[in-house]
């Protein structure tokens, strides 16, 4: 009981120690492993620490002793807990919290917390370990994971591995070498080795740090749509007459034309493609969607007593079904830059640095691999629902028999 009450102790004192100092800075290192760290080891960890914080993400590093005095299971859920607990404590979307110790060896306990939780590599701690129970050495391992962090809050590709070869130093620091005794007769294949270990469990991190965004990999399925905005009966009420204006001038026969280009677009689409309220190819109930949305703005448009016509309604380039204050927004990909509609959320994603949900389709009819809709070329792609032309025109223009028959014509 006393061992147990001390152990409790101990740990609930290792946690103020820690969040007293990250109330001040972010870079907590304990007294117990400050002497034995070198200058090299203080000047990179530092280093590492402030060029997190310069990427702008919240983050928060301790240099602790020997974890596995308290037992890997016991530190898991105590580094988790307490990562839990200062995410909350930062109000930001995104923290990252690294644990790593210095004492004998860097094993560390990474996360990057979100509100759903906190999220680690797989394996983390036994990533870089070696045949003889060496871990990578701390002024390797606190840049390192800290750059993994920023990269799976980011989404973009982990950093390489560090190159971490007692048999060939080269210019870099021995402090490791002269700490560790680590015999540069021996090379210790399996360090050797950590590299791709490393390379591969940093991966797995990314992916499953993934997961949460779902649609980067997997066909979208929700919102359903078709039941919840009841898309058929839609379709019917749209295929009725367009009513001609009440009062006809230049701009509500426009309008009355527009009406009836839409018209026929879903026409067109609903029969070259019949299955589309079952089709696991959301991006036609999502046309069906757009258009029918663009139907009933051309009716009230016709039938209003005013001058003024409601704006046309706008579809964000990404989702579709996003429609909280759409604005025009520069998207720069592969050196290319484009001009498309974007809702105040993936216009905040993307600000952010993440990647905001997209519309994920089969690459073609038939296929399980999912890709973004417009990487695909069809009408959806080409019109960018609505950010590089009219939905309807594009339907119109690929999915008529007309254009079909020119296509084969050619």
């Amino acid at each position: 009981m006393t061992e147990t009450t001390s152990y409790a102790r101990a740990q609930q004192q290792l946690r103020d120690r820690i969040r007293d100092t990250w109330a001040q800075q972010p870079l907590y290192i304990d007294e117990i492993v400050r002497p034995g760290l070198t200058e090299n080891q203080l000047t990179a960890i530092r280093r590492a620490s402030q060029q997190t914080e310069d990427t702008g993400l919240t983050h928060y590093l301790a240099i602790t002793p020997g974890l596995q005095t308290m037992g890997y299971g016991d530190w898991a859920k105590f580094t988790s807990d307490f990562a839990f607990a200062m995410h909350e404590e930062s109000g930001k979307k995104q923290t990252l919290v690294l644990f790593t110790e210095g004492e004998t060896s860097a094993r560390s306990f990474a996360y990057l917390v979100t509100d759903n939780g906190p999220v680690v590599p797989s394996g983390a701690p036994e990533l870089m370990r070696s045949r003889s129970d060496d871990f990578i050495p701390v002024e390797l391992a606190v840049p390192y994971y800290l750059q993994v962090l920023v990269a799976a809050a980011d989404g973009t590709e982990p950093p390489s591995a560090p190159d971490f070869d007692t048999r060939d130093v080269g210019t870099r620091s021995e402090d490791y070498i002269e700490r560790f005794g680590l015999d540069h007769s021996d090379p210790d294949a399996l360090v050797f080795g950590a590299t791709a270990a490393a390379a591969l469990g940093a991966t797995l991190w990314l992916l499953h740090r993934r997961n949460r965004y779902s649609w980067r990999t997997k066909l979208t399925t929700t919102p359903e749509l078709v039941k919840s905005r009841n898309l058929q009966k839609a379709v019917t009420e749209a295929a009725a007459p367009i009513p001609e204006p009440e009062h006809p001038d230049d701009d509500t026969w426009a309008l009355y034309d527009r009406g009836r280009r839409i018209q026929d677009a879903l026409a067109v689409l609903t029969t070259a493609h019949p299955d589309w309220a079952e089709s696991v190819d959301f991006a036609h109930r999502h046309a069906v969607c757009a258009l029918v949305t663009l139907d009933r703005w051309v009716r009230r448009g016709l039938r209003r007593r005013s001058n003024r016509l409601d704006d046309e309604p706008r579809f964000c380039f990404l989702f579709p079904h996003h429609r909280r204050d759409i604005d025009d927004h520069v998207l720069r990909q592969s050196g290319r830059s484009l001009t498309a509609a974007l809702c105040v959320d993936c216009r905040e994603d993307l600000a952010a640095g993440h990647d905001p949900e997209r519309l994920m389709v089969p690459k073609r009819p038939g296929s399980t691999r999912a890709v973004p809709y417009f990487q695909r070329d069809d009408a959806y792609a080409l019109s960018g629902f609505g950010s590089f032309q009219p939905l309807d025109e594009a339907v119109l223009e690929t999915m008529s028999p007309r254009h079909s028959a020119l296509g084969r014509s050619r």
